[in-house]
This record gives structure tokens, C-alpha cells and sequence, in this order.
């Protein structure tokens, strides 16, 4: 029979793992009460993005045992990372390790780019996407209501190809929880305005553009970190001051239950979400 030491370690096991997904989830929702840059979701809304989530989630938990081995035998077969940063960064100390976290977030959202670039440009993958952009009350629920197809493309877009490419001196577990927070801070419904530093970090509003329901907005702000890659690329737009657009799929509506989101990429009726180059271009 288990223990209550056993319990009590099962408990606070969960409690870390949940931490990093509830804690900006708790600290952002209620920021946004008190500086939304545009209307609150309702507790209905909020219900149906963290099922949304949970549906998310299990799917990668599942799979990560696999997705680890994954990246770890393609580094086997590949030789090894082509490039080893590792004996720059470690003897260096603390500033060099705050470093090579930067340098591996920055090559992370260079992947990043490009595979969300890919998923509203090709009509299969916007299909899967859309659930994430059709939200019309964009918040801080809003980062993980994704459907669970979009990891299997994450996989091979941005983790494969950093395997193969870069042996970066940071525990990826670390990175998740940095990504985790930051991602949530970009999509929460604030009114933050960064002025001439959105040139150099995304922020809330910079993302907000992106998830814009506005076609002067569409396929804009593509990178989660650094807008460096949208204006090398040809794909930023900075915001005005005060510009807080609308957000949501412009002749789409929100979807009402869970199976309907699961299925949303499969249907194929007259009302199904159309690829950008088909259809009303995403925000």
C-alpha cells in the first residue's frame, strides 16, 4: 500500500510539472483584467481553451519519451552536432551560460520561424493552425489551445534539424519552461506597448499583429522571440502606437466543443477553414 511520503512526492512531482503551464496562466490572467488591450474571454472561453489544452498537452506527454529518443538517435547517426558549443560556453561562467541561453533561443525561434511561416502557407498545415488563430478574444488561453498534430511538425521542422545541427550548452527542460512563459506573455490580452524595443523583442502587441483578423495585418510577425527574423525576411509589421487590431479568422467562427477543434483539420464541408491562399488570409 503507498506510503503518505509516497503521496505527498507524487504530489509536489505534478505541482512542478504543471508550474510552469499554470503559473503564467494564473499571473497573466489576472494582468489582463486590469490592462486588456481588447475584450475578455469569457469563463465559457476559458473553459473550452484549457480543455483545449489538456487534449494538447496529452498527446506530447505521450510522445515525448519517443521524441527524446528521437532527437537523441539522430544525433547518433548524424555524427554528432556539426557545430559544439559547449566548450565555448561552460568554462566561461555565469554570463557565458546566460549567453548560450540566448544563442539557443535565438536559433530556436529561427526554426520556429519558418515552420510557422510553412503553417500558414500551405493549406494542410493551416488547416491544423487554425484552431490556434480563431479565437477572437485573444488571452493568455490562447497559447496552448493548439491542436496536437502541430507537435509532430514541430518535431521535425525545429527539433530534428537542431539535433543534427548544434550540440547548445542549455537542459532543454529549461528552454521549455523559458518558451512556455515568454509564449504565454506574447499571446496574453494586454495593453503593453514596447515602442522602438519591439524592433528588437516580440511582445504582446507585436504578436497581437500577427493574430490580427485585419488583411493589412495577414502573415506578419511570424517569430516568438526575436522580430529580427521578420524583418530580414520580409514579414514584419511594426505597430503604431495604440494599434491593438481585432483578433480571429475573418469569415470563421469559434469552434464550440472539443471534438469539434479535434476534427476541424479532417472536415470538409463548405464551412471547413480554407488555407490562406484559398481563402480570407489568416491573421
Amino acid at each position: 500500500m503507498p506510503s503518505v511520503n509516497t503521496g505527498i512526492e507524487g504530489f509536489f512531482f505534478v505541482a512542478k510539472a504543471l508550474a510552469p503551464l499554470l503559473l503564467p496562466f494564473l499571473f497573466f490572467g489576472i494582468l489582463e483584467r486590469l490592462v486588456p488591450a481588447g475584450p475578455l474571454k469569457s469563463a465559457q472561453g476559458w473553459w473550452l481553451n484549457l480543455r483545449l489544452m489538456l487534449v494538447y498537452l496529452s498527446i506530447p506527454t505521450m510522445l515525448g519519451v519517443w521524441i527524446k529518443a528521437l532527437v537523441a538517435e539522430a544525433r547518433h547517426y548524424g555524427g554528432g552536432a556539426l557545430w559544439d558549443a559547449a566548450p565555448f560556453v561552460y568554462p566561461a561562467g555565469l554570463v557565458a551560460m546566460i549567453g548560450g541561453c540566448i544563442l539557443t533561443i535565438f536559433i530556436w525561434d529561427f526554426f520556429y520561424y519558418w515552420w510557422h511561416r510553412w503553417q500558414h502557407s500551405w493549406r494542410p498545415l493551416w488547416r491544423i493552425h487554425s484552431l490556434h488563430h480563431m479565437d477572437e478574444t485573444l488571452g493568455v488561453s490562447t497559447n496552448m489551445r493548439v491542436h496536437w498534430l502541430e507537435e509532430i511538425g514541430r518535431t521535425a521542422t525545429i527539433f530534428l534539424p537542431m539535433a543534427f545541427l548544434f550540440n547548445l550548452p542549455v537542459h532543454a527542460g529549461f528552454i521549455a519552461v523559458v518558451v512556455t512563459f515568454w509564449t504565454a506573455f506574447i499571446h496574453a490580452n494586454l495593453r503593453f506597448e514596447f515602442g522602438w524595443a519591439s524592433l528588437l523583442v516580440a511582445g504582446p502587441q507585436v504578436h497581437r499583429i500577427h493574430h490580427s483578423r485585419l488583411k493589412m495585418h495577414h502573415d506578419r510577425n511570424f517569430a516568438a522571440f526575436f522580430p529580427v527574423w521578420d524583418r530580414l525576411f520580409g514579414t514584419y509589421h511594426h505597430p503604431a502606437p495604440g494599434e491593438f487590431p481585432p483578433t480571429g479568422v475573418d469569415g470563421q467562427h469559434e469552434v464550440r466543443s472539443v471534438w469539434e477543434a479535434i476534427i476541424l483539420p479532417f472536415r470538409r464541408d463548405k464551412n471547413a477553414v480554407e488555407s490562406p491562399a484559398q481563402a480570407p488570409t489568416p491573421a
